[in-house]
């Protein structure tokens, strides 16, 4: 289906300026469809309301005065109150006024997360490196270890140790289960098997057929162009979104090779049935999924301004398709 007859536009929203954004940030929304902003450049953790206004703010040094933001910058709402935020030294856990509920200090946790997320009781973390076997963890409400739930290996073994998905977007909690993609998938799998469970492809979507080369045999020089090659020839999975709990959203891209630009298509899928499976193109990236809507930031290059301000952040909402 075409992209405007399953979202439509709804709201233009300004983020307050009461505090200035730095170039570099990470936009994530909960169900309420408060924004939560991770601002890299001043280390500040932001919520807006679904108006843009100012909630609370906090800076993760005021939680952990040695922490930073690790590799891949990434927030999960544990609920609508509370906030989890990864850091180099593992996570930090913010109450529904932005003061610091819990600092976790674990390495693993640090260098080997790819997203978070709650379920029922449970928080579950996605391994980043995901060449051999390994497991989604879990973990109480106050991060306690809990059980482990193997995953298989990926089939490209080499390709899943440089290419992933989006940080922080390998899994998606939504009110049936816990659901995981590698970038190589074309669909998301549940944590926990199922019988008679459909798999959806996408008509744009391209197998990978062949994992990448040996280092040593491609040669230090022509590497990177032979990554580049390849990643041209099949389509990659950015990740799963929750679009809302019962309705999970896989984005895809791929390069186009005449002119070196990123394809984007999506599929969106309701686990309770309450429409038939469906997918779409897009031009742009989404900046966050959620809350039954996508948002995306506005252009200031379009608009004249004689100060700094926030982005605006521009939200389409989901209109699920009849089945007609």
């Amino acid at each position: 289906m075409d992209f405007g007859d399953l979202f439509v536009r709804e709201s233009t929203v300004q983020l307050d300026n009461t505090v200035l954004l730095g170039s570099m940030w990470y936009l994530f929304v909960n169900s309420e469809g408060k924004l939560l902003v991770l601002d890299t450049q001043s280390l500040g953790v932001h919520l807006f309301s679904p108006d843009g206004i100012l909630v609370w703010t906090m800076t993760i040094t005021d939680c952990n005065p040695e922490a930073n933001f690790n590799f891949s910058p990434h927030a999960s709402f544990l609920d609508d109150s509370r906030v989890a935020v990864l850091i180099d030294k593992g996570a930090i856990v913010l109450g529904q006024n932005g003061e610091c509920d819990q600092t976790i200090t674990n390495a693993d946790m640090a260098t080997n997360t790819w997203g978070l997320c709650s379920y029922r009781d449970s928080i579950f973390a996605m391994p980043r490196y995901i060449q051999n076997s390994t497991f989604i963890r879990a973990y109480s409400s106050d991060f306690t270890l809990v059980d482990q739930f193997p995953l298989p290996a990926p089939k490209f073994q080499r390709r899943a140790s440089i290419m992933l998905t989006n940080p922080g977007f390998a899994m998606g909690c939504f009110d049936d289960d816990v659901w995981w993609v590698f970038s190589e998938n074309f669909d998301a799998t549940p944590r926990l098997s199922r019988t008679g469970l459909t798999r959806f492809k996408p008509d744009f979507f391209v197998e990978r057929t062949r994992d990448y080369p040996e280092f040593g045999l491609a040669g230090e020089f022509n590497f990177t162009e032979m990554v580049i090659k390849a990643e041209a020839e099949a389509t990659r999975v950015m990740g799963i979104f929750a679009l809302d709990n019962e309705t999970r959203m896989i984005m895809y891209n791929s390069i186009d090779p005449s002119n070196e630009e990123l394809d984007n298509g999506a599929i969106i899928a309701s686990h309770s049935d309450q429409f038939p499976v469906v997918s779409t193109q897009f031009e742009e990236t989404p900046e966050a999924i959620g809350n039954g809507r996508l948002y995306f930031v506005g252009d200031l290059e379009d608009e004249s301004f004689e100060e700094i301000l926030n982005p605006t952040i521009i939200s389409y909402r989901f209109v699920p398709p009849s089945g007609e």
